[in-house]
């Protein structure tokens, strides 16, 4: 049996195992058994659980980037550590960055895995450089496809009905690392240019919650589950209801969460839609949404 049948054969039995029901840690147990007691950290960014998801692969307790920027002290040392996130225009999520650059990182074999939707272009190379800068060297860069949240591009019902051979890939993943394989995903550009990748970078990072989102104040019942979601902090309550300001990380989670699809995208050019469907939304069917709330949310209540 050659190696594409056999990751064929492991990805059937995740989609069976998740179909059953039994957490998906179990994968990660059984990367644990293979490390001989090594110590793993993987820390994750997610906002609709994608990343979330893949995290829980290889820990049974991934820790969340945005809680983690909260300590003091952000020194890490174990036998593996893994970052998991999703990719933005071929980069990384700002508070990624900040994280990376914070924090002081030390293992023998460090690897990452950065979730897409729609082409992964250059993110691979870009992180590997990027990460080295502050003075962390990759081992292992993978990337895979998953459903893309991207609301202004795609509509979550469409993306959802399309097969990503999430399970196939996964499996290939976990087997890598587990193997602790030396790799970096290779650049393909398509049709792609870096001056392209340039301005839409300038106009992803440079984003504000008051110039992405519009309210649909019919809709708006003020349960502030975009402030629970919401990693940045950038939603409260006042007297003209709900308000939301400041550096906007772009995750889109405050939107796809909304329990009554009361937000919404603004349109970046007269005449055309700010997004595909306003009325799909999206969360992977394997993470809670409490699950995502413990992972982004700002305030000190306990959730």
């Amino acid at each position: 049996m050659n190696r594409r049948d056999t990751l064929k054969i492991m990805g059937a039995g995740l989609a069976a195992t998740l179909m059953a029901g039994i957490a998906p840690r179990t994968h990660a147990a059984i990367l644990k058994d293979r490390a001989n007691g090594k110590k793993r950290l993987v820390f994750y960014f997610t906002a609709t659980g994608n990343s979330l998801f893949i995290a829980k692969q290889f820990s049974d307790n991934p820790l969340s980037i945005p809680q983690e920027l909260k300590k003091d002290e952000l020194v890490y040392e174990a036998d593996e550590i893994g970052f998991v996130f999703p990719d933005y225009v071929a980069s990384a999520p700002m508070i990624v960055r900040e994280f990376v650059t914070k924090g002081t990182f030390k293992a023998p074999y460090i690897f990452s895995v950065i979730t897409y939707g729609n082409a992964s272009v250059s993110v691979a190379e870009w992180w590997n450089d990027f990460a080295k800068e502050q003075g962390v060297v990759n081992n292992y860069v993978q990337t895979i496809l998953m459903v893309d949240v991207y609301l202004p591009v795609f509509d979550m019902n469409e993306q959802m009905a399309i097969d990503k051979n999430i399970d196939e890939n996964l499996a290939m993943i976990l087997e890598d690392i587990g193997a602790q394989k030396n790799f970096v995903a290779p650049t393909d550009m398509g049709f792609f240019t870096e001056e392209r990748l340039k301005n839409m970078r300038d106009h992803h990072f440079s984003m504000t919650a008051d110039r992405l989102l519009e309210l649909r104040k019919d809709r708006c019942a003020e349960c502030l589950t975009c402030a629970d979601v919401c990693p940045r902090d950038n939603f409260s309550l006042g007297e003209d209801g709900l308000q939301y300001a400041g550096q906007c990380e772009f995750c889109l989670a405050c939107v796809h969460h909304c329990p009554h699809k009361a937000l919404t995208l603004k349109s970046a050019r007269e005449g055309w839609p700010g997004e595909r469907n306003p009325e799909a939304r999206f969360r992977n069917p394997n993470i809670s949404l409490r699950e995502i709330i413990r992972s982004n949310k700002q305030t000190n209540k306990t959730v």
